[in-house]
């Protein structure tokens, strides 16, 4: 009976759906992530024209803080959410803004995000990153909807964590932080790094990665296309009749 009703409350952390079990995960979001979520908001720097985007917003807490600071310039706060409840929820919480046309919350996954390419002057999210089907594939399209110079925030409490692992609520996730350190390396943000910080009893830390610049495709794309090109070259300069290069001569042999 513990045992299933612990599976039960591990997958509504992941994905929480209406009813019992669904109510009182929204509370613990609510009590857990509060901290959380309001300083990925505050260390994101987000100005009032900003575009800004959460990924897996829950109840909304986050947003709450972001519109707030976008309401009276041009930019706009949207968000992601794989939970019909969680995006209820929110939707019911942010009507405001929602209605003023500052706020889009869309029922979508971080591996198909629904938006322009370079659209989010910011993105933070908070313990998210280890529920996504693909972590490599979610970086990717963050990466693609990020405008040049913006950066992201991840905010998260390792103590929270190790201890939700010890209890068997994240066995539907993976939550090393290095792990997702070195992923982000590898799609291609830069100066990575987590920080520590403490708001009353209660710490946390802080991850940030950066996106100075940005080729026009992807670093893997580029990659092949590069290879693909100086292929092309060389089998055109091989076979051109009127080649500047020099005739190729073989070298003797010893």
């Amino acid at each position: 009976m513990v045992s299933r009703i612990k599976d039960s409350l591990a997958r509504q952390i992941r994905v929480p759906t209406q009813g019992l079990m669904g109510w009182l995960t929204t509370q613990i979001l609510k009590s857990k992530n509060g901290v959380l979520e309001k300083n990925a908001v505050r260390l994101s720097d987000i100005q009032p024209h900003h575009n800004v985007l959460e990924v897996g917003f829950g109840p909304g807490i986050g947003l709450q803080h972001a519109a707030k600071i976008v309401k009276d310039g041009p930019g706009k706060v949207c968000g992601v959410e794989i939970s019909t409840y969680m995006l209820e929820k929110a939707s019911s919480r942010l009507r405001r803004p929602i209605h003023d046309m500052k706020m889009e919350l869309t029922f979508a996954s971080v591996e198909n995000l629904p938006f322009g390419t370079d659209r989010f002057d910011r993105v933070y999210h908070c313990n998210t990153y280890y529920f996504w089907p693909s972590m490599q594939d979610g970086l990717n399209e963050i990466y693609r909807v990020m405008k040049p110079g913006a950066f992201m925030v991840t905010t998260l409490n390792i103590h929270s964590i190790k201890a939700a692992q010890s209890r068997g609520l994240l066995k539907y996730g993976n939550p090393d932080p290095v792990n997702y350190m070195c992923a982000l390396e590898l799609t291609g943000f830069k100066d990575v790094k987590m920080e520590y910080y403490r708001e009353g009893n209660q710490s946390y830390q802080a991850i940030f990665a950066y996106l100075p610049v940005k080729p026009a495709l992807p670093v893997d794309e580029l990659e092949e296309e590069d290879m693909q090109a100086a292929a092309s070259d060389t089998s055109d300069a091989s076979s051109a009749p009127n080649s500047d290069l020099p005739p190729k001569t073989n070298p003797s042999k010893s």
